[in-house]
């Protein structure tokens, strides 16, 4: 069995698509060493923030999953502006956003408890939609 070989050092670390290395960062690694990974700004760290060095090959990798980013294009077009007032439009990954109606319009009739609430999932947002309110008795 071959097995007992000298353990195999692993070259630089992978690099992650919105990712940022904490370190430490070596021309090489010995086999059991580990790299810490961060995300850069407003991106979720999903998976292991450390990464071991295994006989030559790196375990598996965290991911940086994509902030949303409100849209008031879209959000002009169903009708709805931000609950809170706040001074940034980036939510990041499972951040909950509450929208509200417009003067004038209203959530169409619904089951759900929170007809505005919605949660970012990997920069993909569902905008809640408003319709017009009927004004009462006049058609």
């Amino acid at each position: 069995i071959w097995e007992s070989e000298t353990p195999q050092n692993c070259t630089s670390p992978p690099v992650i698509k919105n990712g940022v290395l904490l370190g430490p960062l070596l021309p090489s690694y010995k086999n059991g060493s580990s790299v810490e990974y961060g995300c850069q700004r407003y991106h979720f760290l999903d998976g292991p923030s450390t990464v071991y060095c295994k006989q030559g090959n790196w375990t598996e990798r965290p991911t940086c999953l994509d902030p949303c980013i409100l849209n008031v294009t879209d959000m002009n077009s169903n009708n709805i502006e931000l609950k809170w007032r706040q001074e940034e439009f980036v939510f990041l990954h499972g951040d909950l956003i509450e929208f509200e109606c417009k003067r004038g319009y209203k959530f169409p009739h619904t089951t759900m408890p929170s007809p505005g609430r919605t949660q970012c999932d990997r920069g993909r947002l569902k905008y809640p939609k408003c319709i017009l309110q009927e004004k009462g008795g006049m058609k």
